[in-house]
């Protein structure tokens, strides 16, 4: 399925990618920056839960999650990254010739963006679906753990 996403193009295969992500295993870090981000996505508006269910990811099962900062406003940036299954149809990836011409990621909700590329890291889920691309997120999460936040 073709899905555009502000100045990207990408072919998704979201029935395998759906299947990856119902058959592969949770975030294995039990770090609270880990364990707050798997508990706090359902609270991300509805938006961007819904972006990421249409193209099969399970956002709780991230390949990567990581905290940049704390915000003012208590939320806590968070990037990281999820593969799937498909093709850019447009450009070898945002980093390259999107972003020499000034495009910004493609963005979920408000403070939450997105954006896809070749470079895939942590190929080690090596029963991922080919062809396989990488999305790469940004965005501010609430902190919803009984203990106090350390970062």
């Amino acid at each position: 399925m073709i899905f555009e996403f502000g100045h990207q193009k990408v072919d998704i295969d979201v029935e395998k990618t759906r299947q990856f992500y119902h058959d592969a295993y949770e975030i294995d870090c039990d770090c609270d920056g880990c364990v707050n981000f798997v508990k706090a996505v359902d609270t991300l508006p509805v938006s961007a839960n819904t972006f990421f269910e249409d193209l099969g990811i399970d956002l709780k099962k991230a390949t990567e999650i990581y905290v940049c900062c704390q915000n003012d406003d208590g939320t806590l940036l968070y990037g990281g990254f999820c593969h799937v299954c498909g093709t850019i149809l447009d450009s070898d990836s945002f980093w390259g010739e999107m972003a020499q011409k000034g495009n910004d990621p493609f963005h979920v909700c408000p403070h939450f963006s997105v954006y896809f590329h070749n470079r895939v890291d942590y190929p080690h889920k090596e029963n991922f679906p080919k062809p396989v691309i990488q999305l790469e997120f940004f965005g501010n999460i609430p902190w919803v753990l009984d203990k106090p936040c350390d970062y």
